[in-house]
Parts: structure tokens; sequence; C-alpha cells
């Protein structure tokens, strides 16, 4: 299952959202539960997210033909009868805030129980945010992007991790269809972002990173701190959780939406704020590098060309083993 929308963004207005190539609809019914159909009419192809809600039904705008959340068509009204074959495909959503999902494939194949866990979203001993990107990049190149952080000093300057950091010993950890990235710093400085956020800047900390590609559509970074010089009120560990939902959009375009958690000055909400606002900045510095690469691989159309791999880019490697195998699968 991918994101297919923030639960903020549905309601009683129609959206439309293209989703793996397809234009969704997506609504809320009248008891708030969420809807999601193919945006086609069935009769002429006009966008049903252009039409207008009548209950929990949605009416076309171009001949008034009308469609219950299930997809059937309950109206034509310009005749009595209902051509049986007049629906459009329904599609499973699941809402687990701040996400909904979706699944494309076959309505009897989608499982609720496969959606990563991302408790810490609504965990009251966190405090976090979500937030929404359009890339202009292929899904697979920002998974890339979150399992090798070297590129932290050169795309988004040395608060995120330096060469120190870029250069520690890591090791990548291969769990059935998931793979990680797993570094650690001892006893180095707190880096800009991090200190800021828990207050202990100048402090030596040990840094724990793990980054994990759980899914073709769900990605989550741990990163914990554990403080050598006192710490803040006595306390020396702090987490932070920060989850990366890529959906693919067209062969050349994602959604990207993101959320982050943290156990340290949960009640400050100022704070949350600013680290959205800065967390957003970040994120919109990597889709401009990869916009950039999607670009290149656009304009030039040279399907044969060969790109390069180094040892940091051992967990992407594998994660495109992982995405191509199950690819293979799902096909035959």
């Amino acid at each position: 299952m991918y994101v297919a929308a923030d639960t903020a963004e549905l309601g009683r207005n129609p959206m439309d959202r293209t989703v793996l190539g397809w234009s969704v609809l997506m609504y809320r019914k009248l008891d708030g539960s969420p809807v999601a159909m193919r945006n086609r009419c069935p009769h002429r192809s006009f966008p049903l997210s252009k039409g207008r809600l009548d209950g929990d039904n949605i009416i076309c705008g171009y001949h008034g033909l009308t469609f219950g959340p299930n997809g059937s068509c309950v109206r034509v009204p310009s005749q009595q009868l209902i051509p049986p074959a007049i629906n459009t495909p329904s599609l499973p959503l699941v809402e687990r805030p701040p996400f909904v999902w979706i699944w494309m494939g076959d309505p009897s194949l989608a499982d609720p129980a496969a959606i990563p866990n991302h408790h810490w979203l609504g965990d009251p001993e966190f405090a976090s945010f979500s937030g929404y990107i359009h890339c202009k990049a292929n899904y697979i190149r920002l998974h890339e992007n979150v399992l090798d952080l070297t590129h932290f000093p050169y795309v988004h300057g040395e608060d995120l991790g330096g060469d120190d950091y870029i250069r520690a010993p890591f090791k990548v950890k291969i769990e059935g269809d998931s793979v990680a990235i797993i570094r650690r710093l001892e006893a180095q400085p707190v880096n800009a972002v991090y200190g800021s956020i828990i207050g202990n800047l100048g402090h030596r900390v040990h840094r724990t990173s793990e980054s994990w590609f759980k899914s073709p559509a769900f990605h989550v970074a741990h990163a914990g701190i554990e403080d050598l010089d006192g710490g803040i009120d006595g306390r020396v560990q702090f987490h932070f959780k920060i989850i990366h939902c890529f959906t693919p959009e067209t062969a050349h375009t994602s959604h990207y939406f993101f959320a982050n958690a943290r156990d340290v000055r949960i009640a400050d909400q100022a704070l949350t704020r600013l680290a959205c606002e800065k967390t957003r900045a970040t994120f919109l510095e990597d889709e401009q590098a990869l916009e950039l690469v999607e670009r290149l691989w656009i304009d030039e159309g040279n399907s044969a060309y060969q790109e390069k791999s180094i040892k940091g880019d051992h967990a992407g490697v594998e994660m495109r083993r992982i995405i191509a195998r199950r690819a293979a699968e799902e096909a035959l």
C-alpha cells in the first residue's frame, strides 16, 4: 500500500491525485470515512472530481451520472435503466493518521496489516508533525537519497553532518524485504540540528543513526543521541524518528509525505512549527538535486547509460534489488 493523502487533506470537497499513473478521486462520506475510486466517469471519461457530492454519492459534472462510494452507478438522469457495466473501480483506503493509505491492485489482496508501524506519530510521549512535497523525481531515487546520507555536507551544509559523519564506519542490515544502513559516531560534538533541539550544543555525544527501507512506500530513520556531558536536567538519552513515504505519481514524479517525531521538548509547539519549516526546507534541497538528476535521464533518454556505484551505495543497491524482485513476483 502507498500513502495517498494526509488525513487533513480529505474532506467533503472532492479531490484528485495521480497515483501510479491513475487519476484517483478521494473524499469523505458523511460519517467521515474516506472513499477512493478511479477519477474517470466510465461514460465519457469526465473527471469525477470536477463533479459534486450528493450525500455519499458523487455526481458527474458532464452528464449527471451518479456513483455510490463503492463506484457503482446509481443514477443515469437521461434514462431509467442503469447499464450494469457502468461503474468505476473503487480503491481500498486505510486511515492511519497522519496518513491515508491506498491499495491500487486487486481489492481482495489489500492487506492493512502490511502497513509499516509508525506508532510514534500518535504516541503522547512524542511531539510530531507531518507535511507533503511534490517531487519531480522517480520514487526509487528518493529512497536512494535517504539511504545514502553522504550527500549531507554537499546538499545541506554541515549542520546535519560533515565529513566526520559521512566517513564514519557503517553496516548494512537486511531483514526480509527490508534493508538498513546504520552509522555510529562516538564522543563527537552534537551537530547543530540536534543540539539546538535538545539544548545541549557543545556537548559530546554518541550518535547512532539507522535508516530503514521498509517497503517501496515507506522509509523510517531513527536517530539516538546519548549525551556524555551530563545531558539536560539529568536526562542523557534522546530519540528522533523521521518518516518518509514515497508514492509514485508517474515514472518521473512522486508524492513525498513526511513526518517527524521527537521525545524531547514535546510541549514546545513553537519548536515543532520551526522544526517542520526547517525539515521542509531541507527536503526541498534534496528535491532540487534529484530533479536535476531526473531531468538528465528524461532529456538524454539513453536507457543504456550505466551509473557507477561506490561503497556508500550498498544499502541503495540492495533496495533496488528488493524492489526489482517484488515487481517480478507481482508480474507472475
